[in-house]
């Protein structure tokens, strides 16, 4: 493995501070009181994103499989706003129990609906290969599209409720948008879902909810995917093989793509559904 120094070259060093003037601008984003469901939260983008949400003073469901990482998870960013409406529910979104029992818990703490999903959901795990068996292609396609489309199904109901310049957020990849060195099964369930939000955007605009695809590109972060890989192959192969297609020459961090969300959510950002947003440091070539 790479020597830390090494890695910290490559990784923008510095994590973004919330100090009370950027809390301040927060509520500019015009988030309190909104009710926004995290699915596959508890760390990563998904974490950052709950950070910058409690600032916004907004209302916070976090969802992910590990009683005592949510546990934690809950307490941090309430010592990051004591006043933070935050709580979190243990489900494994990745089977069918899991989103129906998220479903119905948040039917019951949130009657008058909620006004923002997220999805983080998916995995990366998955071989090179087109010649897989194909029940590494169901499975992929399962954990990474299917899953995401059964949870947006179940909770539509309770965004349609608020009718309050609602959104769903769904996590894609810059592997779904063009063909990159990834697995390939997990770039065709990316694509799937790149695909998803344009159609599932027409059909909620008329209840106005916004639907955006966030495409981020090689993001580390602490217990991540690419603190794995990085661990098995070295940085210095990374760089090699990897970082040297990015403009920027590095890693973006979660907090880094965090804003993105943000931005995205925001009541602010009215007029924008329908598409997918890349953050990779330009490393695709997509221009349009």
């Amino acid at each position: 493995m790479a020597s830390k120094p090494l890695i910290s070259l490559l990784i923008l060093r510095g994590h973004i501070l919330l100090g009370d003037t950027i809390k301040k601008d927060l509520l500019n984003f015009k988030l309190e009181g909104s009710v926004v469901v995290l699915a596959g939260a508890l760390k990563g983008i998904g974490f950052e994103l709950a950070k910058l949400l409690v600032c916004c003073e907004a209302r916070v469901l976090i969802v992910g499989r590990t009683k005592k990482r949510a546990t934690h998870a809950v307490k941090l960013l309430r010592d990051l706003n004591p006043r933070a409406d935050v709580d979190h529910e243990i489900c494994d979104l990745s089977n069918r129990k899991g989103r129906n029992l998220l479903s119905e818990q948040i039917k019951s703490k949130y009657p008058m609906g909620i006004n923002h999903l997220v999805s983080f959901i998916g995995t990366g795990k998955t071989p090179f290969g087109m010649h897989v068996n194909i029940d590494v292609w169901k499975e992929i396609f399962e954990k990474n599209f299917f899953s995401v489309v059964d949870l947006i199904n179940l909770c539509e109901s309770a965004l349609k409720i608020t009718k309050k310049n609602n959104s769903i957020i769904i996590t894609s990849a810059i592997a779904g948008l063009e063909r990159v060195p990834a697995p390939q099964s997990y770039s065709c369930s990316k694509a799937a879902l790149s695909s998803y939000v344009s159609h599932l955007a027409n059909e909620l605009a008329k209840n106005d909810i916004r639907v955006i695809g966030i495409n981020p590109g090689n993001v580390f972060f602490e217990n991540g995917r690419w603190e794995q890989i990085i661990k098995e192959q070295g940085m210095k192969k990374i760089q090699r093989e990897v970082l040297s297609t990015v403009a920027m020459k590095r890693f973006g961090l979660a907090e880094e793509i965090a804003w993105t969300y943000l931005m995205a959510l925001s009541p602010r950002n009215s007029f924008m559904t329908g598409t997918n947003i890349v953050v990779d440091g330009q490393q695709i070539s997509k221009t349009i």
